[in-house]
C-alpha cells in the first residue's frame, strides 16, 4: 500500500503503499474545527475521523509514550498477531542446501510495479531468491486494476510455481483467485496484508510488513522536531479502508496524543486519488489559515502538499510537511532544504528479502510465521544519505547528494 506508495512521479504510488487495495472506494472525511481538549496528552480538534479509524488503545498510547522507538516494532499483523521481526529469520546451511536441491520457481504478482517501493520489493525479492537458487518465472504488474489482477493470477497458476508472492489489488474481489492458487499447492506469502477470508498457516504461508504503526510515530517526532515541540497541524490521510495505511495514520495521532501536549490536530482531510491531493491540500490550507505543518500518508501525495503549500504562499521556513515512505521526489525536497522535514520510512527491499525467505522455509517445512515486520525508520535531512543507503541498498542519486552539499 506503497502508497503501497513513487509512480511516474506524480502517479507514482498511486496507493502503496504500498498500497495497494480498493483505491478509490470511501468517501473521504474532513473537519476544520478549532482545538479542544482531548482526554490524553496533546490537544485535538473535534475533527472528522474516517470510518476505519480506532482510538489508540490504553496499551497502544503506553507503547507511544516511549522516549527511544528507533528499532522497535511497534504494529501488530492484521488479525493481531504480534511481529516477528525480519532480521530474526534464519536459514541454516543445511536448510539452504535442502532448498537448493529443490529447484523450486517462483512467481511475483504485483499490484503496481511503477514505483519505488514496488521496485524495491521486487529487487529484494530476485536477490534473494537467486542466493537460494529459486528460479523466477513471472512478474506482473496489474496496474491497480483488480481484473488484471485476477487474470495475472490465473496465468501464474498455469505455470504451476512452488511460490507466489503478491500484493492484492483488492483483497475481496481477488480472494477465489488466491484460494485457487493456494489449493493447487503453491505457497503464498503476501505483501502487507493476505486477501480476504484466508488463513495463515492454512492457506498462505505469511504476511510482510513494514511497521506502519511505527511508521506514523516516527513522522509525528520529526514534526514535532520541526516545530520545536508545538504548533497547530493538518493530517492528509488515505480515505480508503486499507490496513496499512489506517495503522499510519492511528500510529501518528497516537504519537501526539502521548508524547506531544503542545501540538494540536486542528484540520483532516482525506483523499481518494494520490494524484489528486494538490486540490485537496490546497483547499484545507484556504480553510485552515493558522497551522503550520501537515502530515501526509505517503510520499506521492506529500508532493502534491508540496504544491499546494507553494501556491498558498507557504516557505520551507515557516511550514513542515512530514510523510511515510522515502522516495525520491522527497528526498530530493529535504535534501534541497524544502518543505519536507523528515519522514517514516519503510524498506522494501528488506521486505522482499523476508518473503523470499519465509515462502523458501515453507516448501521445506521450516519455521514460518504468520506475520513478520521490519523496523521504522526515522529520516530527516541530517540522516538522508545513510537512510537512502540503508532503504535502497544503493547511494542516492546525483541530485540528491548534490543538494546535500
Amino acid at each position: 500500500m506503497k502508497k503501497n506508495l513513487r509512480m511516474k512521479k506524480v502517479g507514482v504510488l498511486a496507493v502503496t503503499a504500498v498500497m495497494s487495495i480498493s483505491l478509490f472506494g470511501c468517501g473521504t472525511q474532513s473537519s476544520t474545527n478549532q482545538a479542544s481538549s482531548s482526554s490524553a496528552g496533546s490537544k485535538t480538534a473535534h475533527v472528522a475521523q474516517p470510518a476505519w479509524y480506532k482510538e489508540p488503545t490504553a496499551n497502544q498510547l503506553k507503547q507511544a509514550q516511549q522516549d527511544t522507538i528507533a528499532g522497535v516494532i511497534l504494529s501488530s499483523g492484521p488479525n493481531g498477531e504480534k511481529a516477528f521481526p525480519a532480521k530474526d529469520i534464519k536459514i541454516t546451511n543445511e536448510e539452504l542446501a535442502k532448498i537448493k536441491e529443490g529447484h523450486y520457481t517462483a512467481a511475483i504478482a504485483m499490484h503496481y510495479s511503477g514505483n519505488d517501493w514496488s521496485q524495491q520489493q521486487i529487487a529484494g525479492l530476485k536477490a534473494e531468491f537467486a542466493k537460494l537458487g529459486i528460479n523466477v518465472i513471472a512478474v506482473t504488474d496489474a496496474n491497480f486494476k483488480s481484473a488484471q489482477q485476477i487474470s495475472d493470477l490465473e496465468a501464474i497458476s498455469a505455470k504451476k510455481p512452488n511460490i507466489l508472492v503478491s500484493i492484492p489489488v483488492d483483497a475481496k474481489t481477488e480472494s477465489s483467485a488466491y484460494k485457487k492458487i493456494a489449493a493447487s499447492g503453491t505457497k503464498i506469502v503476501f505483501m502487507d496484508q493476505p486477501a480476504s477470508a484466508m488463513t495463515a498457516g492454512k492457506d498462505y504461508v505469511s504476511v510482510v510488513s513494514a511497521d506502519n504503526f511505527g511508521n506514523g510515530m516516527v513522522a509525528a517526532d520529526e514534526l514535532a522536531k520541526a516545530l520545536g515541540g508545538k504548533g497547530n497541524v493538518a493530517a492528509l490521510y488515505y480515505a480508503s479502508n486499507f490496513y496499512v495505511t489506517n495503522q499510519r495514520y492511528e500510529g501518528f495521532v497516537a504519537r501526539l496524543k502521548a508524547k506531544y501536549p503542545n501540538i494540536h490536530l486542528v484540520a483532516t482531510e482525506g483523499f481518494q486519488d494520490p494524484n489528486q491531493t494538490q486540490s485537496v491540500a490546497s483547499a484545507l490550507l484556504t480553510k485552515n489559515q493558522n497551522i503550520q505543518a501537515m502530515w501526509v500518508a505517503w510520499d506521492v501525495p506529500a508532493m502534491g502538499a508540496v504544491s499546494a503549500a507553494r501556491i498558498a504562499g507557504k516557505s520551507p521556513s515557516n511550514f513542515t510537511i512530514v510523510c511515510e515512505d522515502l522516495g525520491n521526489e522527497v528526498a530530493l525536497n529535504m535534501a534541497q532544504n524544502g518543505f519536507v522535514k523528515g519522514l517514516g520510512a519503510q524498506r522494501p527491499y528488506d521486505q522482499g528479502v523476508a518473503e523470499a525467505e519465509e515462502a523458501a522455509l515453507s516448501l521445506i517445512g521450516g519455521q514460518t510465521r504468520p506475520y513478520v515486520a521490519v523496523p521504522s525508520l526515522a529520516v530527516d535531512r541530517s540522516n538522508l544519505a545513510q537512510s537512502y543507503q540503508t532503504v535502497y541498498h544503493a547511494a542516492p542519486p546525483a541530485d540528491v547528494t548534490n543538494a546535500l552539499k
